[in-house]
């Protein structure tokens, strides 16, 4: 579908060029005279030379020659095209008698034609300038042309290559995402078996929807947020009273898509990093829409015996998520990242509208 659109959008500007020059005569010459129908027909004559010289150039010799560098051939092969046009349009002017329509006069009692010379008026076959002028024009055209369709073809290609490129980064996240469940998991099988045959359950759907919702380009953003708070309910069940989890999850969320799995990492590296069960730490999370934003907060602790580690970028997730946001918003996003030796800070503001 998407091919027939970019034909009928390549051919319209032609097609109407050629409805308006072919329809102007009409508005213009009076068919009850006859010097007027003799000009029309003149008119047609030449216009049909015209539409081959464009063409002819426009098809045939400026993509064989001028757009291959050979310049030289072009402009000798063009200037026989142009002698040959103009002698053939001479000859057929001749053949097909078009003369004869010429108005009769009468001079000195007799009956004689108007006097005839070379070429047609207004002189758009026969005058070399001008045929010159439209082979120009036509050069200019196919140049434009040439030069919108490699733009299209840039344009097709980075497309192609930002969407390898963002479906690579998606699938590290997932086997990452996974990796740190099963982490957690592992860990609560040690504390409580029914409450880790619960988290292997919420882990089923979690999942789920990785490998079916975030395989598109984007998702709603009440499963988005849906799929956060799942996420932070199943890391949930493995924490202490030493640590203190604050979660403020908007509930009055817009009729909106975003791209899936923009936040996770963040949430991810808060739990990974930001919770010790020998000390006191803590974890804030808040998401909430504003206007045609969406703003993200992730505010973690961090306990001494990770604090070399806390030092880094927070892992390939957070990296990928850097490299996406780059891809998808370009300056549009904003994302802070603050941390000290005992508080990590990420502030995220994304537009609603891509």
């Amino acid at each position: 579908m998407e091919i027939y659109k970019n034909r009928i959008e390549k051919c319209l500007p032609h097609v109407a060029g050629i409805l308006l020059f072919s329809i102007l005569p009409l508005f213009v010459f009076d068919s009850n005279d006859d010097r007027d129908i003799f000009w029309m027909y003149s008119y047609y004559y030449q216009l049909i030379f015209m539409l081959v010289a464009f063409y002819v150039n426009y098809l045939v010799i400026a993509p064989r020659f001028f757009f291959e560098k050979k310049k030289l051939y072009f402009i000798g092969v063009l200037l026989l095209f142009t002698i040959l046009l103009l002698i053939a349009s001479q000859y057929l002017y001749e053949l097909l008698q078009i003369d004869n329509l010429r108005p009769k006069s009468i001079i000195g009692g007799k009956v004689a034609h108007a006097k005839r010379t070379f070429g047609l008026h207004p002189k758009i076959i026969d005058n070399f300038f001008l045929l010159s002028v439209v082979l120009g024009f036509s050069t200019g055209m196919a140049n434009i042309q040439r030069l919108k369709h490699k733009e299209n073809e840039q344009k097709e290609i980075e497309k192609v290559r930002l969407n390898t490129e963002l479906a690579f980064l998606k699938n590290q996240i997932s086997p990452h995402f996974f990796f740190n469940s099963l982490n957690n998991i592992y860990a609560l099988i040690a504390i409580d078996g029914d409450r880790a045959q619960k988290a292997v359950e919420k882990l089923s759907g979690l999942m789920r929807y990785l490998i079916y919702e975030s395989d598109i380009k984007t998702v709603e953003l009440k499963k988005e947020f849906e799929f956060m708070q799942n996420y932070i309910d199943l890391m949930q069940q493995r924490l202490s009273s030493k640590i203190k989890l604050n979660v403020d999850i908007d509930s009055q969320l817009p009729n909106a898509k975003i791209p899936p799995l923009l936040f996770i990492p963040f949430i991810e590296n808060a739990f990974k990093h930001g919770i010790s069960y020998r000390e006191n730490s803590f974890i804030s999370i808040s998401l909430k829409a504003e206007m045609n934003t969406i703003i993200f907060e992730c505010t973690n602790s961090i306990p001494e015996n990770k604090q070399e580690t806390a030092q880094g970028t927070g892992g390939i997730g957070i990296v990928n998520i850097k490299k996406r946001l780059e891809l998808i918003y370009g300056n549009l996003a904003e994302l802070t990242i603050d941390k000290d030796k005992s508080r990590y800070l990420v502030h995220l503001t994304i537009p609603l509208d891509l």
